[in-house]
């Protein structure tokens, strides 16, 4: 009998997935050193989105290819600095934290983004200026 991927997810989690929500839970608890927000609010409203998505963020952030699981702290602090994300940047610098990296390499990694994020605002603001008076002309 023919099965959609969306019959095949549901019969590969069961009927009840609340046992491998506790699991990945308690994982991310142990990784991370506490639980996002985001993986305490999914979990509840839908445990089946929520493996996935825990799935997904365990395997690139907690075992990397290439960098070490510090590294991938770093870059996820680096990234929250550039898109100003509040949550995430405390978050991620507790789990940086909780891996043993210094506050001096968590400060490096803020610095540099906040430098490329603030590069970035410019080099499209500056832009838009000269086109609307190019700097030749001044």
């Amino acid at each position: 009998m023919w099965m959609s991927l969306g019959d095949r997810i549901r019969k590969f989690l069961g009927d009840d997935p609340k046992k491998l929500v506790d699991e990945l839970l308690k994982s991310m608890k142990e990784e991370y050193g506490a639980i996002p927000y985001i993986a305490k609010s999914m979990s509840k409203r839908r445990p089946e989105a929520f493996i996935f998505n825990a799935s997904q963020n365990l395997f690139i952030t907690k075992q990397p290819k290439a960098v070490s699981q510090k590294t991938a702290e770093l870059l996820a602090i680096a990234a929250a600095t550039a898109i100003g994300c509040e949550y995430c940047i405390d978050f991620h610098i507790e789990a940086a934290m909780h891996l043993g990296v210094s506050q001096d390499e968590i400060f490096d990694a803020i610095m540099i983004a906040g430098l490329i994020s603030q590069s970035s605002k410019l080099a499209v603001s500056l832009r838009k200026l000269d086109r609307v008076s190019p700097p030749d002309s001044r």
